[in-house]
């Protein structure tokens, strides 16, 4: 049963069952009394995964607000002096995306992102009085990690809670049910933006249906309705 939190209520040992903890969307890790704290109104959510579990709030919110180690889907609308600028969403500031925040980067071996790419990245500080940072790497190994540029594909704009639906519950059957089907390459960024690349277009567009239809209906019928839309969809363009 999900538990209501508020801000400032501490997650005990007891609830993750001691196991190494993930924290996601509305939760903030204490550094000076280790405590795992909920920054916002709303559900608990634990799910386990295979390095341990992960903790999120389930909230109500439409706008997206940084949070330390939240994975974002962001365009670059900028850049200077040794950074870039990166928009997460509309009408709210960009955040700003070091040149040295990739694998392997130095003054000789910059990036070369353009106004106007895609990128996946990790919010990696964020402050209220400053402005947030990402970056595109996991910074304790100086790797990857699946960060980086995003190339081709569409993006996909959904509610932010559906967007942490599809990151952190394991057991939700969507993308389950489309890797049955097709083929095809995603990034979910918990600041409401997917982006989503396959081989072609019209499967690009029944996936992109797909998962925008199902973000309103049960997942018990998730099967039934992503079948019907790729129906219609191949159909209709094999029709044109």
């Amino acid at each position: 049963m999900s538990k209501l939190l508020l801000p400032g209520d501490v997650i005990s040992a007891d609830e993750t069952q001691s196991q190494s903890i993930s924290a996601g969307p509305g939760i903030y890790s204490d550094p000076l009394s280790q405590e795992i704290k909920a920054t916002h109104a709303g559900l608990e959510v634990v799910t386990p995964n295979k390095k341990g579990a992960s903790v999120y709030v389930d909230y109500n919110s439409k706008r997206y607000i940084p949070a330390v180690g939240d994975f974002v889907v962001g365009v670059i609308v900028a850049s200077f002096g040794d950074s870039y600028r990166v928009s997460l969403c509309n009408f709210s500031n960009p955040v700003t995306l070091s040149y040295m925040a990739f694998p392997n980067a130095s003054k000789k071996n910059k990036p070369t992102l353009k106004v106007g790419d895609l990128c996946y990245a990790r919010v990696c500080s964020a402050y209220k009085e400053l402005e947030a940072e990402i970056e595109c790497m996991d910074s304790s190994k100086g790797q990857d990690a699946g960060f980086g540029l995003l190339d081709g594909g569409m993006t996909i704009e959904v509610s932010l809670a559906y967007a942490r639906e599809l990151l952190f519950n394991d057991s939700y059957p969507l993308l389950n049910i489309l890797g049955n089907l097709v083929e095809f390459e995603v990034a979910i960024g918990v600041n409401g933006i997917i982006w989503l690349k396959t081989d072609d277009v019209r499967t690009t567009l029944a996936c992109y249906r797909s998962i925008l239809t199902c973000q309103g209906v049960s997942p018990a019928q998730f099967d039934k309705t992503i079948k019907s839309i790729f129906n219609d969809t191949l159909k209709s363009t094999d029709e044109k």
